[in-house]
């Protein structure tokens, strides 16, 4: 009888301790959660938002590792894995490179 509260207490304790550990960034280093994109996307992208969501920075390298991070993303939120629809992906991607052959302004 008491073994199922038991239990129960240590799953709910392990649970609020795992995430305050995922909070305090134990597993993904410190600040990882921080570091994700809060809110929503915007109704119209704009280039910041775009390389923001490819988690690169603006600079002389963006070119060179902009496919490579599009590469990535796909994989990641691919639906065969359990991903999410890659449609806003696919727009970032398409965008970034509007701004690389300078065809958007």
């Amino acid at each position: 009888m008491a073994t199922p509260v038991i239990l129960g207490v240590s799953a709910v304790a392990a649970a609020v301790l795992g995430r305050s550990m995922i909070k305090r960034g134990v597993f993904l280093g410190k600040g990882a959660v921080e570091q994700w994109a809060k809110g929503g996307f915007r109704a119209k992208m704009d280039r910041k938002e775009a390389i923001a969501i490819l988690g690169l920075k603006d600079g002389p390298q963006l070119r060179s590792r902009l496919k490579d991070a599009h590469r990535q993303i796909m994989l990641a939120n691919h639906p065969d894995r359990g991903g999410s629809p890659t449609g806003t992906v696919i727009l970032v991607y398409g965008l970034l490179s509007l701004y690389r052959y300078r065809l958007f302004v």
